[in-house]
């Protein structure tokens, strides 16, 4: 199939080495240029979790010289939905498949705004146990992965969604279908709210979160208030004990730097609206209170601020 990913960063380009190594069409699009350079000239090289490859890839920042795709993967953080999907209009086809492959909240609800009507489909999808980072232009490094978890964002089985999932699995990942994504997308989400900030705010791998008792009462504090939002939205989490969930989760990865935390200290963006903002944002919608999703918003929003008078990356001890 022809894939079209939105995002060339350190998820995108996993997702794109792996689809071309399989035979499939993948045209990589971005506005980082040095990026789009170096993959035209050397090809996209990932190496890692799926192991050490470079592939002859098309990569650009002009959506109209890929043209329209079968499918499109929306891989960019939720700041930049809006813009990106904008920008990457001549991807999107009549029969266009778009999947929504962002962390947080509200993606998928922009993409559907954006695209009104869309005959090809709005999918919505998570990657669990999924990491990954760039080493530089043209370079990535695949820290793990555990499933590809898609579903039609109104829900249901269809044979798009099946036709999605066929180019996962002959890509090498497990992915995995769903009548209902939220129940998923809200479960997963609790491990993005559990790590996300407190590793930012204190300088922390995850799993010494777990270790220092006043993060872990911030952290587990936030998974309750998230909790306690998806109950009030009518969402069954795929677990009895989230806290417990997440404590076993973070077990699983100890050493690792959320996304969040490798933003802020590159002087980047972080995408804590839509990831603690979404869940604060849902709660004053339904009346649930998230006092400390609310705090972490505001002080991850002051060390970006902090960064951005300095003109300088946050420096974590």
């Amino acid at each position: 199939m022809k894939v079209g990913i939105v995002g060339a960063g350190a998820m995108g380009s996993v997702y794109g080495a792996l689809m071309a190594d399989a035979g499939h069409e993948v045209w990589m699009f971005d506005k980082w240029q040095a990026h789009v350079d170096a993959m035209r000239t050397k090809g996209l090289r990932v190496e890692g979790a799926s192991g050490d490859r470079t592939v002859p890839i098309h990569a650009t920042a002009d959506a109209a010289e890929a043209g329209p795709c079968g499918l499109v993967i929306v891989a960019t953080k939720g700041h930049d939905t809006d813009a990106a999907v904008g920008a990457a209009r001549a991807m999107i086809g009549p029969e266009t498949a778009v999947l929504s492959l962002q962390n947080g909240l509200g993606n998928v609800e922009k993409i559907q705004s954006l695209l009104g009507g869309h005959e090809g489909g709005v999918l919505a999808g998570i990657a669990g146990g999924f990491g990954a980072s760039m080493i530089g232009p043209g370079h990535a490094h695949h820290n793990g992965m555990s499933a590809i978890n898609i579903a039609e964002a109104a829900g249901g089985l269809t044979d798009r969604l099946e036709r999605v999932r066929d180019v996962w699995t002959s890509s090498g990942f497990n992915c995995e279908t769903f009548a209902d994504i939220w129940p998923v997308v809200w479960s997963k989400l609790n491990a993005n709210i559990a790590v996300s900030a407190t590793c930012t705010l204190f300088g922390l791998r995850t799993g010494e979160v777990r270790e220092n008792p006043h993060a872990w009462e911030l952290s587990k504090t936030c998974v309750l208030e998230t909790s306690a939002v998806a109950a009030a939205k009518g969402i069954a989490l795929l677990y009895d004990d989230p806290v417990q969930w997440v404590s076993d989760f973070i077990g699983k990865m100890p050493k690792a730097r959320p996304s969040m935390y490798q933003d802020v200290l590159a002087g980047r963006r972080s995408e804590i609206d839509t990831i603690h903002g979404g869940v604060v944002a849902e709660g004053e919608r339904l009346g649930v209170p998230t006092p400390t999703c609310a705090f972490m918003v505001t002080a991850v929003r002051a060390l970006q601020e902090k960064a951005r008078q300095q003109g300088d990356a946050y420096q974590a001890s």
